[in-house]
């Protein structure tokens, strides 16, 4: 439905749970979050000006190396979700993005998770530095994220889960 790139490092993509997201109980699958965390990522590259379809030109795919996510609160088929997105490192040879999933109606965070990738060369499956036009894109995302820290009124991604969350 919509992208967004805020001032504070984070990308914002709006759009509504479909029904082929959802179980036969008319919850979105788990797997769904992790569908949607690739979208929010591929927003946040569009909005900084280089669409992942730009890396790939080059012969260079992103590969994930870690997914992490925490699943809060249940979405429900044709829900408004936001999917909050932003670099939070970035090295010449490894990516981490950060993502919330909140649903607009109430502000309900969904799941939060990270995830990790590693530049290689298509050809060779060999492990690449990442272009420098990338990288000072990506690595300005983080820097914005880190001067505004707290920007995101959520948990911490990486804190313990207490009985209480």
């Amino acid at each position: 439905m919509g992208e967004e790139l805020r001032g504070d490092g984070w990308a914002v993509a709006t759009f509504r749970v479909r029904y082929a997201e959802t179980d036969a109980a008319g919850i979105v699958h788990h797997a769904t979050y992790l569908v949607w965390f690739e979208e929010g990522r591929s927003a946040l590259s569009r909005l900084l000006g280089l669409p992942y379809a730009e890396l790939e030109r080059e012969g260079i795919d992103l590969v994930l190396s870690r997914v992490e996510a925490r699943y809060r609160r249940p979405a429900r088929y044709d829900d408004l979700i936001q999917v909050w997105t932003r670099a939070d490192e970035v090295r010449s040879r490894m990516m981490r993005f950060a993502y919330r999933a909140v649903r607009v109606a109430d502000g309900e965070l969904l799941a939060e998770g990270v995830t990790e990738h590693i530049p290689v060369q298509r050809a060779s499956g060999r492990p690449v530095r990442l272009p420098p036009r990338f990288l000072t894109a990506w690595s300005s995302d983080v820097a914005k994220a880190r001067r505004l820290k707290g920007e995101f009124p959520l948990p911490e991604l990486g804190a313990p889960l207490r009985a209480t969350d």
